[in-house]
């Protein structure tokens, strides 16, 4: 495939593959603004560099703006590249909080701590989980205006918008870090991002198989265990609802386990059927079911 080829966006059972998927992409806050959405990845918030699937990311840039928010507040971040980015993050609101949504320097909150650039966190998600060391006590340091920050999030849209939601945030002290993130964030556009994503038809065959076998497993595993609720659930009108006895209505409603097999079940049903069938006859002669 070429970049002139159309692209080819593989389904998510292929996502796994990915070597963009599961990891911190060291990205520039223009690539950020730039990632696509595409239909049926709407609910979990994956986004696009060309048909590389993309969920993490990574960014240096000042803080030129802080918004507070009920709830939460936005850091605007310039990495100097013609763009900005909001990454936003949660925060509790006590009783006796102020909310300003003019100057940031006016408000008294608590601020979000920033953790110290030898120390990691851990961030957990429904799909993902990046798991590292966790510090016992990192020191709270208040984020102001014009402090450089290493941020790592996840992407989302709000209001139409670009927005990375921080799992970590961390201050660059030193223009080296700076620099270094320049070069990952070069190298990974050249050797990551710079072709499409291609997998071979066999590998997206076997991940289609994977996909059926363990889709199977679940619907069986829901079967069996909708199964078990209904045998384990208490009768309802014990009296109406036993095999060759009458119901209310007058029409017998024969009732039998489910949790055994299906051939079980079957022949528990023909047997039930009989049982009626005979009691319609009655006495009579056995060409009498039939009407002759």
């Amino acid at each position: 495939m070429t970049t002139a080829d159309p692209l080819v966006y593989y389904p998510q059972y292929c996502f796994h593959l990915s070597p963009t998927i599961n990891t911190w992409c060291p990205l520039r806050a223009s690539d950020v603004a730039g990632l696509a959405s595409r239909p049926g990845f709407e609910d979990i918030d994956v986004f696009f560099f060309l048909n590389h699937p993309i969920r993490w990311v990574r960014i240096i840039g000042v803080v030129v703006a802080i918004d507070h928010y009920y709830g939460h507040r936005v850091y605007t971040i310039d990495d100097s590249t013609g763009q900005c980015i909001e990454c936003a993050i949660s925060t509790p609101n006590a009783n006796n909080e102020k909310i300003n949504h003019g100057d940031s320097r006016q408000v008294k909150t608590t601020r979000p701590p920033i953790v110290p650039a030898n120390t990691t966190t851990v961030a957990h998600t429904s799909e993902t989980r990046t798991t590292s060391t966790v510090p016992t006590a990192p020191s709270p340091i208040d984020i102001d205006i014009g402090m450089v920050l290493d941020v790592k999030g996840s992407v989302q849209v709000f209001r139409d918008q670009m927005q990375i939601k921080i799992q970590k945030v961390t201050r660059v002290l030193s223009t080296n870090q700076e620099v270094n993130f320049w070069d990952k964030t070069r190298d990974f556009r050249r050797d990551m991002l710079s072709q499409p994503w291609i997998l071979k038809d066999t590998e997206v065959r076997r991940c289609r198989r994977l996909q059926q076998i363990e889709a199977a497993d679940l619907e069986e595993k829901g079967t069996k265990k909708k199964a078990r609720g209904q045998a384990e659930r208490p009768g309802e009108g014990r009296g109406s609802r036993a095999v060759g006895i009458h119901a209310s209505e007058g029409c017998p409603r024969p009732q039998y386990s489910t949790s055994g097999t299906s051939a079980e079940v079957m022949r528990a049903q023909r047997a039930a059927r009989t049982e009626i069938l005979r009691s319609r006859v009655g006495a009579g002669d056995k060409y009498d079911a039939l009407g002759l």
